[in-house]
């Protein structure tokens, strides 16, 4: 008996100290649960201290963005976009080396845009967005300058490295808004002048927006220049003239001994009498679009005629005056008009004897001949 209620009672015990135990444990993990409940609670608060702050500077950047948003869509309102009606203007000019033959049996090596001299001539409307792509194939470094028309510094300003400078092998885009109907004409910068001396020069026609309208019944360009030239080879001659291969060189340059300079003044890249006649028809308006990219002014005359000055460096000039001589400056671009109303065979040349004949001869240099076709 007793045994069992040594049994009995040592179960007792057991359910009593395993009740203990549990409700010990019960109430460590109580504590542990109130603990783990403070801790949350300062980490939820500063979760929500870190989210506030982030919510203020989101709301910030919002107001920015919103303000930044706005500026861009007033800047994008005030954007003239009526060139883009008209369609892009995009050219490709590349500055080579050329050999030009400026009357036959002479022959110059020196620069051309796309081979030619002049360069090829370049038509736009007022209004229009215009694209130059430049490429430089030549050995040193080039820039562009439209001569006349005004635009922004970073399209025609000085170039430099970062810009409008053109590397041997490199190109550059230079886009603008073509403004102010006219002639004009296009070169290398400044500082690189000996270029446009030996040759790398254009004409750029802004016309009048819109559908054309017919003013004129001929629009021919003239560009006048004059390029110092060393001889660096003879190849026989002729019944006419000797056969040679001369070099562009820079004005004032001597030649080196055995190899004289000489000037030979350009109409169109040609020298007289190897300037093709200007044809006009009786009783039609002509105009002449003038430009001096030589290195002298030039007293420009007609036979027979009498010019009116349309335009003058890219100015209307509503000039009434008519004149049989004019006067076309160095870097001069202007308009030129009249009425062939007088038929027969007339000339269009300098009144300097030294631009109009060579060694006495007439015609050479600046001499055109003007003559009625039917």
């Amino acid at each position: 008996m007793i045994k069992i209620q040594n049994n009995k009672s040592s179960l007792y015990l057991y359910r009593l100290l395993n009740i203990f135990f549990l409700a010990l444990v019960s109430l460590i993990l109580a504590d542990r649960e109130v603990f783990a409940s403070s801790s949350d609670y300062v980490d939820l608060g500063g979760e929500q201290a870190a989210e506030k702050v982030e919510l203020q500077k989101m709301r910030q950047e919002l107001k920015e963005l919103k303000a930044t948003t706005n500026e861009a869509l007033d800047a994008m309102s005030k954007v003239d976009t009526s060139p883009l009606k008209e369609g892009l203007a995009e050219f490709h000019l590349f500055c080579q080396q050329s050999n030009c033959e400026i009357m036959p049996g002479k022959i110059i090596e020196c620069l051309g845009y796309n081979g030619l001299l002049p360069g090829p001539i370049l038509k736009v409307k007022d209004g229009q967005l215009v694209r130059i792509t430049v490429h430089n194939q030549l050995g040193t470094n080039t820039s562009f300058h439209i001569h006349g028309m005004v635009l922004p510094e970073s399209v025609d300003g000085l170039p430099n490295s970062q810009s409008g400078l053109i590397k041997p092998g490199q190109a550059y885009v230079y886009q603008f808004v073509a403004k102010g109907v006219g002639t004009y004409w296009y070169h290398p910068q400044i500082m690189h002048a000996e270029q446009k001396t030996k040759g790398l020069y254009g004409t750029l026609i802004v016309e009048p927006a819109g559908a054309p309208v017919k003013t004129v019944d001929r629009d021919i360009v003239i560009i006048i220049s004059d390029m110092t030239a060393a001889k660096i080879q003879s190849v026989g001659t002729t019944a006419t003239n000797t056969n040679s291969k001369y070099t562009a060189t820079i004005p004032g340059v001597a030649g080196s001994p055995g190899k004289p300079v000489s000037t030979f003044y350009l109409v169109n890249g040609k020298t007289a009498p190897a300037i093709p006649a200007i044809e006009v028809r009786p009783n039609t308006r002509i105009r002449l679009r003038i430009i001096n990219a030589g290195q002298h002014s030039v007293p420009l005359h007609i036979t027979g005629h009498k010019f009116e000055v349309v335009s003058l460096n890219g100015n209307l000039t509503g000039e009434q005056t008519s004149r049989d001589t004019i006067t076309v400056g160095v870097s001069d671009h202007l308009d030129l008009e009249f009425t062939a109303n007088n038929p027969g065979v007339w000339s269009i040349g300098s009144e300097l004897i030294e631009q109009s004949t060579n060694n006495g001869q007439f015609p050479s240099g600046f001499a055109c001949i003007l003559r009625y076709v039917e």
